[in-house]
Order: C-alpha cells, then sequence, then structure tokens
C-alpha cells in the first residue's frame, strides 16, 4: 500500500477512536482486506463511526485492531514509498518500508464492534460549501453540556426546498438556512445531531473543500437516516452518527414574527467595536448597552474594577433613519442591553453574500464594499433580540 494512501486514511480515522474508553477495543482501528485491491480502515466510539477506504495490493485477505495513535504516528514518520504488513501468528502486525521495521501487538478483528450500515437508504447529495456555511453560521451558539442532550447538538433539517440548521445553548439561538437544488427522494428530513457529530463532519466538509475530492461529484456530500443513525458519504469515506433521541425546543416560537425596532449597521464596524468594549466589559455578566439615536448607534460598557468604554458609531444610511412601528426614529431615543459575548458571535458569524461586482457598483467612488455588508438587529422588548442577515 502507497504510505500517503495508508496516511490519509489513517487521519481520517483515528481522531474518532476513543482512547480513554474502558472497552480496550475501542482505542484501535479495524484494518480489513476487501477483495484483491481494497483496505477498509474503521474506528468507532460506539456514538461515531468513520470508515475509509483505500487502494492496496492483497495478497491474502484477514481482518486485525492495531492502536490508532501508534499506527498512524508510525505510519507518518516513514520514509516515503510502498508499505508493506501482514500479521503473525501471534496477533502481531508487521510493517516495513524501505529499511525501516516495526512489529505492533493487535487485537483480532471479530472483537471490534460492528458498525451500523445504511443498507438500501436513500441518499441525499447536498453541496459540501453550503452543509460548511450553515455549520459555521451557527456552531457557536451549540452547546456543548452532555446533561442536557436536546441542546448539546444541531437541528439539521430539510423540508424539500430549503435546508437548515438551528442550535441554541439556553441564551442564544442561531438559524440558518439555504435553498437546495440537490439530488435524491430524502430532501425532507429532520435529525438532531449531537456536538461531537458536528465536529466530525466539520472535518469531513473540510478534507472535502480542501480538493481531496474527485470527478463531477467533488463538492457534494450524500447524506441518509437510517436505524437511528445519520450518515453522511463521500467517495471512500462514510461517517455515521448515533443521532440524539430527543425533541429540540420549539425554535419557531422563540424567533419574533413581528419587531418594535429595526437598525441597519454596517457588521465589520460593529465587531470592531464589540471587541474594544469588551476589554472592559464585565467577566460575570458581559453586559454592553446598545443606545440608539437617529444616525447614531452608540455601545457603553462599565467595570468598577476596570473601567468604562463607549464608542459611537454612524448609522450608515443615512438620511433613511430608522424605523418603529413603521414611523421613522427621529427624536426618539432607545436603549436595551446585551450580553457581550451573545451580540459579538451574532455578529461575527452573521453572513452577507460576496458578490464584489455588485458591491463595488453600488458602492460608487469612495465608499467600500465593506459598507454593505450589513446586519439588520430587532427587537421585541428588553429581553428578546436577534441579528438578521442583511444582504447587499
Amino acid at each position: 500500500i502507497d504510505k500517503q494512501q495508508f496516511l490519509r486514511g489513517l487521519a481520517r480515522t483515528h481522531g474518532v477512536a476513543d482512547r480513554k474508553s474502558s472497552m480496550h477495543i475501542l482505542s484501535n482501528v479495524l484494518l480489513t482486506a476487501e477483495g484483491i485491491d481494497r483496505l477498509r480502515l474503521s474506528a468507532t466510539d460506539l456514538y461515531l463511526g468513520v470508515t475509509a477506504v483505500v487502494p492496496a495490493n492483497i495478497k491474502k485477505g484477514g481482518t486485525i485492531a492495531v492502536a490508532a495513535r501508534t499506527l498512524f504516528d508510525i505510519v507518518k514518520n516513514l520514509p516515503d514509498g510502498e508499505v508493506s504488513w501482514k500479521l503473525s501468528d501471534s496477533h502481531a502486525v508487521e510493517l516495513s518500508c524501505g529499511k525501516v521495521r516495526y512489529r505492533i501487538p493487535a487485537m483480532p478483528g471479530e472483537d471490534f464492534p460492528p458498525l451500523p450500515n445504511p443498507g438500501d437508504a436513500d441518499f441525499a447529495h447536498l453541496d459540501a460549501g453550503f452543509l460548511a456555511e450553515l455549520i459555521s453560521l451557527t456552531q457557536y451558539s451549540m452547546s456543548h453540556d452532555d446533561t442536557r442532550p436536546h441542546l448539546a447538538g444541531t437541528l439539521f433539517e430539510g423540508d424539500g426546498k430549503m435546508v437548515r440548521m438551528v442550535t441554541t445553548d439556553g441564551h442564544r439561538l442561531s438559524k440558518a438556512e439555504r435553498k437546495i437544488s440537490g439530488k435524491g427522494s430524502m430532501m425532507n428530513f429532520s435529525m438532531l445531531v449531537p456536538h461531537k457529530g458536528i465536529s466530525e463532519l466539520k472535518r469531513l466538509l473540510d478534507d472535502v473543500k480542501g480538493g481531496k475530492g474527485k470527478g463531477d461529484e467533488a463538492s457534494t456530500i450524500g447524506v441518509a437516516t437510517a436505524g437511528g443513525n445519520a450518515f453522511f458519504l463521500r467517495d471512500d469515506l462514510c461517517l455515521n452518527v448515533k443521532l440524539a433521541d430527543e425533541n429540540f425546543p420549539p425554535y419557531d416560537k422563540v424567533i419574533p414574527s413581528k419587531q418594535s425596532r429595526t437598525v441597519i449597521a454596517a457588521r465589520g464596524p460593529l465587531v470592531e467595536a464589540l471587541r474594544r468594549i469588551s476589554l472592559v466589559a464585565n467577566d460575570k455578566s458581559g453586559g454592553v448597552q446598545l443606545t440608539i439615536e437617529p444616525g447614531v448607534l452608540r455601545l457603553q460598557s462599565q467595570n468598577p474594577e476596570v473601567g468604562e468604554a463607549a464608542f459611537a458609531e454612524p448609522e450608515p444610511r443615512s438620511g433613511r433613519g430608522q424605523r418603529r412601528g413603521g414611523r421613522r426614529l427621529r427624536r426618539r431615543r432607545a436603549s436595551n442591553r446585551f450580553q457581550r459575548a451573545l451580540l459579538a458571535g451574532c455578529a461575527e458569524c452573521a453572513h452577507a453574500r460576496r458578490d464584489r461586482n455588485r458591491a463595488q457598483r453600488r458602492a460608487g467612488p469612495g465608499r467600500s464594499e465593506a459598507g454593505w455588508r450589513q446586519l439588520r438587529l430587532r427587537w421585541r422588548d428588553h429581553a428578546h433580540a436577534h441579528l438578521v442577515e442583511q444582504g447587499s
């Protein structure tokens, strides 16, 4: 087997192996010969599972489980070239590459737990780029508290026309969606993917975006569900995730349909202002006060132990004014206090389409493209607020 191909397969699988588990077999990667030209590598922690297939010249079939991290480190430091390995009678693997020889203890492959199989499940093929984008827009507000499994994950759903991801940690809630034009009948689905599964899916998508795919389907991911598991398929790699058997909170009831105030602000300056203000924000409350005046957005934070800071950002669309209840805010003043981490996270993750030609055409002389990457800040009262992407 080629060293680079072997290393690529191990890099995809060894991270899933659970070295801290009381089941020693879970810290291993399963090597299985398939036919005469394929080697399958599998790893699992009983909640996640990854299977990769690499080309190999098989002289005699078999299966063996080897310590994942040890094998990965050994192959990584081998010289380039062909790697030969064979199984001895004492359940040990002998590897050789050039003048280098290794002998590694192993375990019987029959002791390795079987991985879920999608069977005849119908896969929906979705664009890897916008899936990675949905994760980046929502992952920051996902809870990592395993004692609350209904929050410690991402709600991933599709209705035939849109695919969306929703996350919340009880304080913040993010919802991102995109129109789809995928293939397959499994376009209406809903699954609650645990946070570990989302992290592993993000690695898979980064691998695809890095140009490691092949053929016309290089930018698509197959998605399917079967037997309480989600399957994400890409060429010779398959990720399976055990879905959370919980009910995600009804997020539609949290997002207000009507707002009493709407303010439009440029995203870049708002993020920079929040970073400056956060230097003196209270570590416990992290409070930042926003004051809206005609043409001006003021940010202020006070910390008795550190000091106070204030910043005023001119409203980008001067002359239009803000609106409240359908009327322009010309002589009114609105004020609200937000958690600094909540607001900064929303602002940094909010995304606008980067159509440079369109932005430059609208910007005109002396106006930067960044001015058109805007956020729409809305709130009903002093307890509910949300940021909405404002396209250019």
